[in-house]
């Protein structure tokens, strides 16, 4: 059974394919080689920036053949381009070199003979440009009337640029609004996309203020910047038309690297030991610190911050890699996902190299958008199914919790029970020792009428006597037998906690501490040992020596908290 994530992550991979497919297909139709109406391109190269006229003035031996160049940063290019109209099936058509030239002067001479000047480039503000949208560096220009058309292309950049003829392209408007036509969906479903997942994840983040899903948002939007850069995807506003800023956005392929290295370190922090996450924090500081030194020197000299931005962003990859290979098996099945999603990346990436080296351009751009989306889409089932694990984590807490609470509920009304029960045994207990002193003074009171009887000399006296003593003796047996055997069942380990305290005491001092735990006052202990209240008073204070207590300290409160 497909599951549901799985079906979005079909559907969205075809329709990548789709699209970029069809426009493929509409570019190889018709520019898979420069036209047949092209007759002769040459160029020439000055360290000077010479007008049209001193161009147009130069012989012929001036321009050379143009196969392939390097133009440096200080340099002007011209090439010379001429077309034979009688090939031409269109009266319109742009030129562009599929790369980013900073400018590109296009000049033509018009029927009155004078030139006629357009603009493009990356440097160039969409205000000023001959024609906007998507290729920066493309140029219009239309067949003149006569059998030839020659064009002048001026050519200057920031950076070193390597132009190669295969690069070169002629588009008629037809075959070139229909490539844009094409591009524009692309990007809007890209950027449909992207605005979905991350709309997702900042309600993740709301919810939830975990740094994840703030990283993942950091993430997707700056790497969006740069394809809206790459492709021109907006046509008119502020940064279009102030290219100065608008350029910097090819950092944000630097950027991106150190937003990536934190969200790699928040996404396998859980899985690994302290020593591999201590690691994995100053790989991301490190990629941190890259990234602001090359935004800096970028600031003062752009092609430096260019060459190093490169450099760096193939060392990082190598680094990436190598992390994401060394602790797949050691993470859990949410980080897999994100190493999987960044394998997508780099596929994508690696394939955009081999596409441009082959000169398929813009398709190597969309080879590497896809694989970027598809990163996204992965990401998003990793932090979703992260989402859910904490949810899941946290309803089992408060279910332990909640158990936990039963549990403790369930202890403290089984202790209420059982102390009722002592409390009971207790009364009981109580209300024995009562019993025994009144059957106990009854039976001293008929031992006194005996007596008085044998002091009349109205029976036999030994016999009496006898009666008496036998009485007696059964008497306090009985009573202090029962009392010990009630006393143990309901504080059975009251007299072995009490003995090992005080190992001291006498077996009437045992007793004394006994009553005390049952609560007794003074006057009811007196009554139950047939002593009066002053000797009670007098046993409890050799009590009292024999614990060694202080003054401070409460008899009943020690006696109470043994067993």
């Amino acid at each position: 059974m497909i599951s549901w994530d799985s079906k979005i992550v079909f559907y969205v991979v075809l329709l990548l394919i789709i699209f970029p497919v069809d426009l493929v297909a509409a570019i190889d139709d018709s520019n898979s080689k420069l036209p047949d109406l092209v007759t002769e391109i040459k160029y020439f190269s000055s360290n000077k920036d010479l007008s049209i006229d001193s161009v147009e003035n130069l012989t012929d031996s001036s321009f050379k053949k143009f196969d392939q160049y390097t133009i440096q940063p200080d340099e002007v290019f011209w090439l010379r381009i001429k077309i034979d109209n009688r090939f031409a099936e269109d009266n319109e058509y742009f030129t562009h070199f599929n790369n980013y030239l900073h400018e590109v002067h296009l000049y033509q001479r018009a029927e009155n003979k004078k030139w006629i000047e357009r603009v493009a480039g990356v440097m160039v503000p969409e205000k000023m440009k001959a024609v906007k949208g998507y290729i920066s560096d493309k140029v219009p220009f239309t067949i003149s009337d006569g059998k030839e058309t020659v064009l002048y292309l001026k050519i200057k950049n920031r950076v070193v640029k390597h132009l190669d003829i295969r690069k070169i392209r002629i588009v008629d408007s037809k075959s070139y609004y229909r490539i844009e036509e094409k591009t524009v969906k692309i990007q809007s479903l890209f950027l449909g996309l992207i605005v979905i997942l991350c709309l997702f994840n900042l309600l993740l983040f709301i919810f939830t203020q975990t740094r994840i899903y703030l990283y993942y948002l950091l993430y997707a939007i700056v790497s969006s910047l740069f394809f809206i850069h790459n492709f021109q995807y907006f046509k008119s506003g502020f940064f279009v038309n102030y290219p100065e800023i608008n350029i910097y956005f090819f950092f944000s392929v630097t950027v991106i690297q150190a937003i990536y290295s934190w969200f790699l370190y928040e996404s396998v922090k859980p899985d690994v030991g302290k020593k591999i996450v201590n690691n994995l924090k100053k790989y991301a500081i490190g990629v941190s610190a890259g990234t602001v030194v090359i935004l800096v020197v970028a600031v003062f000299n752009f092609t430096k911050g260019v060459m190093l931005s490169d450099i760096f962003s193939l060392i990082n990859f190598l680094c990436a890699v190598t992390i994401v290979f060394l602790l797949f098996k050691k993470v859990s099945k949410t980080a897999k996902i994100i190493f999987t999603g960044s394998l997508f990346l780099v596929m994508g990436a690696f394939s955009a190299i081999i596409l441009n080296y082959k000169n398929d351009v813009p398709v190597h751009m969309y080879s590497f958008q896809a694989g970027f989306v598809l990163e996204l889409i992965f990401f998003t089932i990793a932090i979703n199914f992260m989402y859910q694990n904490e949810r899941l984590a946290k309803l089992k807490a408060q279910l332990k919790i909640t158990v936990l609470k039963n549990e403790q509920l369930n202890k403290e009304k089984e202790a209420q029970k059982l102390r009722a029960q002592i409390d009971m045994s207790e009364r009981d207990l109580a209300a024995k020792v009562v019993a025994i002193s009144q059957k106990e003074a009854l039976i001293k009171n008929v031992s006194s009428q005996l007596e008085q009887h044998v002091y009349k000399k109205s029976v036999k006296i030994k016999d009496i006597k006898d009666v008496m003593s036998d009485l007696n003796l059964k008497t306090d047996n009985n009573f202090w037998a029962e009392f010990e055997t009630h006393f143990i069942k309901v504080h059975p380990g009251f007299y072995c906690s009490l003995n090992s305290l005080y190992p001291g005491l006498t077996t009437n001092e045992r007793r004394l501490c006994a009553f005390i735990k049952l609560n007794l006052t003074t006057k009811e202990i007196a009554n139950i040992t047939k002593r009066n209240q002053g000797s009670i008073h007098m046993a409890r204070t050799r009590l009292r020596k024999k614990m060694d207590l202080e003054r401070s300290e409460n008899l009943e409160n020690i006696i109470s908290a043994i067993g």
